[in-house]
């Protein structure tokens, strides 16, 4: 049995790379996370149990602070003691104008999106076995500027850097480390703007329509795979760039 962690994986892009692990990769068990959404938590929880009861667990954790990744190491210890997959998906925004940010919002994205999943790989290099992957889930607004996202482009940029960086911390043991960065996907979140919004950013995109989780997922598990992607910042945006 191989053991992946999925950060931030009761909602939306984290869920779905969460469920295709499980439907198409039967050889993993999968610790999945959350913060503070318990009802998503428990609807996750009730949905997993009918197909996978023995293949999965979920860790509350807030991954923004030092006190949240204790708690959660300690969590995957107790499952297992080494790990194959380590997939960063938890993230935070803050959409305020940058001259209201304040200190406080700036440092909690800064700590959620970049200084926490550093102290993550961190603390778990020894843990990761052989032949294994890391990805952290990025996003094109690291590499596309976007005025009510600065703190979330910021991190996001950082984030894939540092995928880049730690390719020789982890080449000794063949584990590839990569960043996906999706464009525009439809969650929960972004279903929520409302359809007048969503339409004027479709019309951005090439293919003229927002992703579905289960295709970030697709590529995540790709990703995991192929044993030659390493060092690599992929976009999967339908296009966005081309418009």
């Amino acid at each position: 049995m191989k053991y992946a962690v999925v950060t931030g994986s009761t909602k939306g892009i984290g869920k779905a790379i969460a469920l295709r692990l499980l439907k198409t990769m039967p050889d993993v068990f999968v610790v999945l996370n959350y913060a503070h959404d318990e009802a998503a938590a428990e609807k996750v929880a009730l949905e997993l149990n009918q197909d996978y009861p023995d293949r999965f667990r979920i860790l509350k954790a807030d991954l923004a602070d030092q006190h949240g990744l204790q708690s959660f190491l300690g969590g995957i210890a107790a499952i297992t003691p080494s790990i194959d997959y380590l997939i960063v998906n938890a993230a935070v925004t803050n959409r305020k104008p940058y001259t209201e940010i304040t200190e406080a919002e700036w440092n909690t994205v800064l700590n959620t999106n970049l200084t926490i999943p550093f102290f993550l790989t961190q603390k778990l290099a020894d843990k990761i076995n052989v032949d294994g992957r890391i990805i952290f889930i990025s996003s094109i607004l690291g590499e596309y500027p976007h005025s009510l996202s600065i703190p979330y482009g910021v991190t996001k940029a950082s984030i894939d850097m540092l995928a880049k960086m730690l390719v020789k911390e982890y080449c000794s043991k063949n584990i590839t480390v990569n960043a996906i960065a999706p464009g525009f996907v439809m969650t929960a979140w972004q279903e929520a703007k409302g359809e007048e919004i969503i339409d004027r950013i479709s019309g951005k995109i090439a293919l003229h329509r927002f992703a579905q989780p289960d295709e970030i997922a697709s590529l995540v598990q790709h990703v995991l795979e192929n044993a030659y992607i390493n060092g690599s910042v992929i976009n999967i945006d339908g296009g966005y760039s081309y418009q």
